[in-house]
């Protein structure tokens, strides 16, 4: 699908939900929704335009819910973050382990892979060319997981993500 088509909810929801392994469509459309926010803080409107083309239009929301411009201090872990609270990730703490707790340990490569199916959606659905704006504005970490081996440069406040 390309932008400007209209866009199913239930599809896309459902797509999320099988390519993530999710439980419910409520978890998956909290999942989207958070990377939808986190985008609505990384991109330019520009790129949330291309986005909100191709997302159903009671989503577009999120997009719309970032500041006028870009906030250059949203890191890879901050971003990250937005899809996080979609995840179940507190346990008990393990005496083993030094009192860590295990769930929340796992949780952040789980989420990572959350969000890149969540993005890989999205990109099924935009053209080439807004593909390559929105992920020359992703920070360095997202940028790189979308694009393993890639050596485009990012922005420039990634380069405290190393």
């Amino acid at each position: 699908m390309n932008e400007g088509n209209a866009v199913n909810d239930e599809d896309l929801v459902q797509a999320i939900q099988n390519r993530a392994g999710l439980r419910s469509a409520d978890e998956a459309r909290r999942l989207f929704e958070g990377v939808l926010q986190a985008l609505a803080y990384v991109l330019p409107a520009e790129q949330c335009d291309a986005i909100c083309a191709c997302v159903p239009e009671d989503a577009a929301w999120c997009l719309r819910c970032g500041p006028a411009t870009p906030d250059p201090l949203i890191d890879s872990d901050v971003f990250v973050g937005w899809a996080m609270a979609s995840v179940d990730a507190t346990g008990a703490p393990d005496e083993t382990l030094g009192g860590a707790d295990p769930l929340a340990a796992l949780a952040a490569a789980e989420v990572q892979a959350r969000v890149r199916v969540v993005l890989e959606a999205l990109w099924e659905r935009l053209e080439p060319p807004s593909r390559a704006g929105i992920e020359g504005c992703l920070p360095g970490g997202i940028a790189e997981m979308m694009n393993p081996g890639s050596s485009a440069t990012r922005r420039e406040h990634d380069e405290g993500d190393r």
